[in-house]
């Protein structure tokens, strides 16, 4: 491999952990979990759509007459240690089958691996789920991404070695892409 390939390379793989460094909350981004139904008939599963935004698919509450319902996050898995992560109040049941929670209480998804419906007056538990990575990654999918991101993996080797080309985040993507640019211009 010439020197100015092996530069590039490390420029872009420099380049992307900085950006990630800046916005760890992206490392989140399509993370999703199916909500627990403990009270009201809450149901549905959430995604991290951005930093700033959560989104119930098959969004789902039956009851919501609770004095004080507030979408919280925990990073421990119990909703009573955690914290209110939107301070829109939860007053109505369901009329539609999504939701987008604004994360507008001063929490990104950087700040919390589970997330529920809690009720601040009566310390109760409407239902929560925790957030896990996707495995499949929608930013990168064709097989010219996968050949890449393998050869990034053998280019940047990391402590999971090859197993990590089977999950395709936007940071091994980035950096295929960049192999696949610095191949085309050098």
């Amino acid at each position: 491999m010439h020197a100015p390939t092996i530069f590039v390379l490390a420029l872009a793989a420099t380049a992307i952990q900085f950006v990630s460094a800046q916005d760890p909350s992206a490392q989140k981004i399509g993370w999703s979990g199916k909500l627990s139904s403990l009270d009201g008939g809450l149901g549905g599963t959430v995604s991290v759509v951005d930093s700033k935004n959560l989104m119930i698919k098959g969004y789902t509450l039956a009851d919501a007459s609770a004095p004080a319902l507030y979408w919280w996050g925990t990073t421990d898995g119990v909703l009573k240690d955690g914290f209110r992560i939107s301070n829109k109040q939860v007053k109505e049941k369901a009329s539609t089958n999504s939701l987008t929670i604004m994360l507008d209480a001063g929490k990104t998804p950087a700040d919390f691996s589970t997330v529920g419906l809690w009720c601040e007056r009566l310390n109760a538990n409407f239902g929560q789920s925790t957030l896990v990575a996707n495995t499949t990654s929608t930013a990168w999918t064709s097989t010219a991404a996968v050949s890449s991101n393998a050869a990034s993996a053998a280019a940047f080797p990391t402590k999971t070695g090859a197993a990590s080309v089977k999950t395709l985040g936007w940071t091994g993507g980035a950096i295929g892409a960049a192999v696949m640019l610095a191949t085309l211009l050098l």
